[in-house]
């Protein structure tokens, strides 16, 4: 685990390996008890295009759709159980 430091004027700091890892542009998203930063990539449209790469060929909308919401349940699973 990191640990971030905001200093005086409420900027947060990161370490030099995150920001050579992640960038230096966040989406901040509120959430109940945390805040979340995702990265912005600086060409958003390669992002998608290398992350369309790694789709199996062959899927259908429906085998997509199917891998979406098996993703999402897991990840939401994971996430009730990471808030207790």
């Amino acid at each position: 685990m990191t640990y971030a430091n905001v200093d005086d004027k409420a900027r947060i700091c990161l370490t030099k390996e995150m920001v050579d890892r992640y960038g230096k542009r966040f989406v901040v998203v509120p959430a109940k008890d945390e805040i979340i930063l995702i990265p912005v990539p600086d060409d958003p449209i390669k992002a998608l295009q290398e992350e369309g790469r790694k789709i199996p060929k062959g899927l259908t909308i429906a085998d997509l759709k199917k891998l979406v919401r098996e993703r999402a349940k897991r990840d939401a699973l994971e996430g009730l159980g990471r808030a207790r």
